[in-house]
């Protein structure tokens, strides 16, 4: 899953069966479902592009190729394009962060064939076309299982499945999900982790051990004054949801 930023917010949910979802914060459905089949999918942004506003999740396909997926003005349905990333080795993961006024985002992406090395750099657009710029190869010293950007630092991990970034003025987390079991937070870059319980809601079920998270501390779209957690998960055995949790006690606390 993926949260947008940007003019409104877009939640990307991709399935393991194959498909792509764009959803609004209120679960709408935006578009027609796509079957794309993606094995990860990083936070998007919006901007405009050849004079249409719209929202761009980067991704990485099965077969490990690094793709873009697009919604907005005149499409009914999510797009797939190439990113201009001259990647030749087989992809695995990547994460995406904010790339301030030197482009549309910041990638780290890192490879099958070498697990152990970030490679980074900033998507930014000429005229109608996105570009590339690379910036740095960071060597983690362990296999990387998942990225974020937190706090302006690239994080990497040997041990959680999903990350997430939870940022609002001064008060930031780091939020993250180890296979099998529950929502982790950490204030300290991850060097410590406490479990976190996700209370269910007067008509919603949460996961008690998710299988993937984003989040958004400030976000634009409204109803969601101290941002969004979204988490998904099985909730009874064969029934899989997404969740929108508030996290206004970590953002809006004095």
């Amino acid at each position: 899953m993926a949260l947008s930023t940007g003019s409104g917010a877009i939640l990307a949910v991709a399935y393991d069966a194959g498909g792509l979802e764009f959803f609004d914060m209120e679960g709408d459905r935006l578009g027609e479902p796509t079957r794309f089949h993606l094995k990860d999918i990083a936070d998007g942004r919006a901007s405009s592009i050849q004079s249409t506003q719209l929202t761009i999740f980067p991704g990485v396909t099965i077969e490990g190729g690094l793709k873009a997926y697009v919604f907005g003005e005149g499409l009914v349905a999510p797009a797939q394009i190439d990113l201009p990333i001259p990647e030749q080795r087989a992809v695995e993961g990547l994460c995406s962060g904010e790339a301030g006024s030197q482009g549309l985002m910041r990638i780290a992406y890192w490879t099958i064939s070498n697990n152990r090395l970030l490679r980074t750099g900033v998507i930014g657009q000429s005229g109608d076309e996105l570009t590339w710029e690379e910036e740095d190869a960071t060597e983690a010293g362990f296999p990387i299982t998942s990225c974020v950007f937190a706090y302006d630092t690239l994080v990497a991990s040997p041990r959680s499945a999903a990350s997430a970034s939870l940022t609002r003025g001064d008060n930031a987390a780091l939020l993250s999900i180890e296979e099998g079991g529950p929502l982790q937070i950490s204030t300290d870059l991850g060097m410590t982790t406490s479990s976190i319980t996700v209370r269910d809601g007067i008509t919603v079920t949460a996961p008690d051990v998710p299988t993937a998270v984003t989040a958004n501390g400030s976000l634009p779209a409204g109803g969601y004054p101290g941002g969004v957690v979204v988490i998904a998960g099985e909730t009874s055995e064969g029934t899989h949801q997404v969740v929108f949790v508030d996290p206004s006690a970590i953002t809006l606390k004095d």
